[in-house]
């Protein structure tokens, strides 16, 4: 089935779908405080829980509001005003009784949000039978936070690595799994680059920055029978602001440290009583100089979102999300060039950095003190380039036919750019001449999906994806003569997939079961193979898709309201299909042995996908009136089989390997990740708010590919613990205050001749932002503001590159309303 088709399909059920309509009426109601007083300017959001987009917002009226006219079926609603708790209310709404609804606030308290991401519906948080965390914009706000990985850097279970500063490389690892184990989706459609090495978002999320947020949900653990591929250890799914009357925005500008430079606007509103709503944001980020002075990076951004109500019940939807970036990366840590002396016969070495000072002599090529250095920090390198780009367009809709039927179709189109340059100038082994890399990838995705409540208790959701990615891979030496090596590889893959999913909400909604399951399967066109001044390895083999890859999950919750107390338990296993890259992609190879850079395919044709089989449960609890929420969660993941790279022919042997590869990816054995998240959220007084998280996760892998005879797995903390507080003071002025602690832990380093398991030291990093209010008006305010990051200087190494001491900036932000 093509994209065409499946868009027929879904206008065919359109057609008759929209004869099985229902009567309607408006939803009306009152919001009140504790004791019953109307509260006025209330804001409301309407959810109908078979779908996983808002219906309606609305502000109150002295206390009263009115939803237009909706069919009977299952809503949430969720309020917040200032100075009280954000509630959630379910309501099961009949048009022929249409009684007036009652949202009581309480005084502040933590919050009580509708979350969309868990079973891709609305749920309240007591329904929610998965971990689940939520970073509100508020608290993105308040940490002053830009970038969607630092937003993501205090939640329990995931780790966090930004290697040399702001637009460097980054990655997000979700419960001692890899990078690629975790799914980023905005608003519940995957994004990923199927043009990157795993085929994941890793490649861009250096430059993936918070424009005009929602909020943000974080599924922990597996999800791939509702996300597919990818949705292992985690799923990340950015929310954008939807809009909505009243017009309102803001304007944003600071500068700092590094020589960063920030401007945002974003704005949002709606006309015709909110049949047509939008919002959008524009974001440039310039850093001037980085952590060496010489790490420039750049990225522009935008952000555009528009519904309208074609009738009642029915919704058209349109997202836009693009970003244009630059970086200079530098080069990786080393240990050539340090004494033999320094490096212990041993198979793990204590990582201790060559001083700052050094490191300037060696890229002078001035004679150096090594001391007990055992390697050398990633260096500056002039001629090394990044650019990439990205835009992902979304369009969906979606109807509520009536109480028990809904149907959504969306369509995405995902496209990616990424440019490698690196010439002779820098330290080390360097190209002959500038050498170039190009990876362009385009993903279409077609899902259609219905939602059929069966019982009050029981509803039905079952769906279909078509997915074509189409990757080209372009590697040039430009070495002059003909010693020049060039390749262009295009390769183009189809995947259908089939999932359904059963909720069950029984026991007057306080037990929760669901059940989902997902069958993919996949087609792979013959690729197409350009070589010049070297052979083509894999034009005469015969050339297979994938296996097919089945999944099943179930999670179960339980409600004490009495005590405030949910159990819940969550199982399944996932999946993680082989990217293009990985069979098919290659590149060029130092050979320490020949000193000779040399181009070598990389990729195995052959690959299954990466199977996973997880488990968790835990406790959510709630004390106080609903002033502290304290959750805890024990996880246990087992990796069944894993792609895997190797590089020390330990697996891959040229003598063997049917491609003539000297190194490259295969299907390995897995290892085991466990471990316990702990996380609270206290609100003790109506000024103060609190976040705390632990994190203990132990790692191993059943392989020592990377380095013989050590099993941990690497980069992987131990320990992490996290602590927020957001003390607000007066009217005006707010502090936030952000801990962030992580133990020691391994990382791969090749060192006298073998690669060796250096130990990195843990970190203790400290932020501090300081906001006041310069002026207010019931229409606009302004606020100055100012951030410190690393507030102890504390030098750390994220996997030997440097990261930035002690940092500042200030800024401006003007919101109106």
């Amino acid at each position: 089935m093509n994209i065409r088709l499946s868009f027929a399909f879904v206008a065919s059920l359109s057609s008759v779908t929209t004869i099985w309509g229902q009567s309607a009426a408006p939803l009306r109601g009152v919001v009140v405080d504790p004791q019953g007083k109307p509260v006025a300017s209330a804001r409301l959001s309407l959810f109908n829980s078979g779908n996983s987009s808002r219906t309606s917002q609305i502000q109150t009226l002295n206390g009263d509001f009115e939803f237009p006219a909706i069919s009977r079926g299952r809503y949430l609603i969720e309020a917040s005003a200032e100075g009280f708790r954000q509630t959630t209310l379910a309501v099961d709404f009949n048009p022929a009784a249409n009684a007036k609804v009652e949202v009581r606030l309480s005084i502040r308290a933590v919050q009580h949000s509708v979350l969309v991401t868990a079973e891709a519906g609305a749920q309240s948080m007591d329904e929610v039978a998965k971990a689940v965390s939520v970073l509100d914009r508020a608290e993105i706000d308040a940490r002053n936070e830009y970038s969607l990985s630092e937003t993501l850097r205090n939640t329990p279970g995931l780790l966090i690595r930004n290697l040399g500063g702001p637009g460097q490389s980054t990655s997000v690892r979700a419960r001692g799994l890899r990078a690629d184990a975790t799914a980023i989706l905005i608003d519940g459609m995957r994004f990923r680059d199927v043009a990157t090495t795993q085929g994941d978002a890793s490649s861009f999320l250096s430059s993936l920055n918070i424009i005009n947020p929602e909020r943000v949900e974080v599924l922990r653990g597996s999800g791939s029978t509702l996300y597919g591929s990818n949705a292992v250890g985690g799923v990340v799914n950015v929310v954008t602001e939807q809009g909505g009357s009243p017009a309102h925005g803001d304007l944003l500008m600071e500068g700092g440290s590094l020589g960063l430079l920030r401007g945002k606007a974003s704005f949002g509103g709606g006309v015709a009583a909110n049949r047509l709503v939008y919002s959008g944001g524009l974001l440039h980020l310039n850093v001037l100089s980085g952590v060496d002075g010489d790490d420039r990076a750049r990225s522009t951004g935008a952000q555009l979102f528009t519904r309208y109500q074609i009738r009642r019940d029915f919704f058209a939807s349109l997202r836009f999300l693009g970003s244009d970036d630059f970086v200079q990366p530098n080069a990786s840590p080393t240990a050539s060039g340090l004494p033999a002396a320094n490096i212990p016969n041993t198979i793990i070495v204590q990582a201790i950095a060559l001083p700052e000072a050094e490191v300037l002599k060696t890229l002078a090529k001035l004679p150096f003190q090594a001391g007990n250095a055992t390697f050398i920090p990633s260096r500056d390198d002039p001629d090394n380039r990044r650019a990439s780009r990205f835009n992902s367009t979304a369009f969906k809709l979606q109807q509520a036919v009536n109480g028990q039927l809904n149907w959504q179709l969306s369509y995405q189109r995902t496209s990616t750019r990424r440019l490698f340059e690196n010439g002779p100038a820098g330290i080390g082994f360097q190209p002959v001449t500038s050498n170039l890399s190009r990876f362009n990838g385009g993903i279409n995705t077609v899902d259609a999906k219905l939602s059929y409540r069966v019982k009050a208790w029981n509803t039905i959701s079952a769906g279909y994806e078509f997915e074509q990615e189409d990757y080209r891979d372009t590697e040039d030496d430009r070495v002059p003569g003909p010693a020049r090596v060039a390749t262009d590889t295009r390769a183009r893959q189809r995947s259908h997939a089939l999932y359904l999913q059963n909720q069950l909400s029984l026991l007057q909604q306080k037990l929760q079961i669901s059940f989902s399951g997902r069958t993919q399967i996949f087609s792979l066109d013959k690729p197409e193979f350009v070589t010049a001044g070297t052979a083509n390895n894999y034009e005469k083999l015969s050339l297979a898709a994938p296996p097919r890859a089945l999944t099943g999950d179930v999670a179960i919750s339980y409600f004490v309201a009495k005590t405030g107390t949910k159990l819940r338990t969550h199982g399944g296993n996932s999946y993680r299909a082989p990217s293009l890259y990985e069979r098919f992609g290659s590149g060029f190879f130092f050979n320490p042995t020949t000193a000779v850079v040399a181009f070598t395919p990389y990729g195995d044709p052959r690959l299954s996908p990466d199977r996973y089989n997880s488990v968790d449960g835990g406790i959510d609890q709630y004390f106080a009136a609903n002033k502290v929420r304290v959750s805890a969660t024990y996880f246990y993941t087992r990796i069944a089989r894993i792609t895997q790279f190797d590089s020390a022919s330990v697996a891959v042997n040229v003598k063997t390997d049917p491609f003539g590869r000297t190194s490259g990816y295969f299907n390995g054995a897995g290892g085991i990740s466990r471990g316990a998240e702990l996380s609270a959220e206290a609100r003790p007084f109506r000024a103060t708010l609190l976040n705390a998280s632990y994190t203990y996760t132990n790692a191993n892998t059943d392989q020592d590919v990377s380095v013989r005879g050590f099993f941990k797995a690497f980069t992987i903390v131990p320990h992490m613990a996290t602590f927020m507080v957001n003390q607000q003071m007066g009217k005006k002025t707010s502090v936030t205050v952000d801990l962030y602690r992580a133990s020691s832990y391994y990382n791969a380093l090749s060192a006298a001749g073998r690669a060796r398991a250096y130990q990195y030291p843990g970190l203790t990093k400290l932020d501090v932002v300081l906001s006041h209010v310069l002026w207010s008006t019931e229409a606009q305010s302004l606020r100055l503001y100012g951030k410190l990051d690393n507030v102890l200087n504390r030098e750390y190494y994220e996997n030997g590159f440097r990261s930035p001491k002690l940092t500042g900036l200030v800024g401006l932000k003007m919101n109106f309303r």
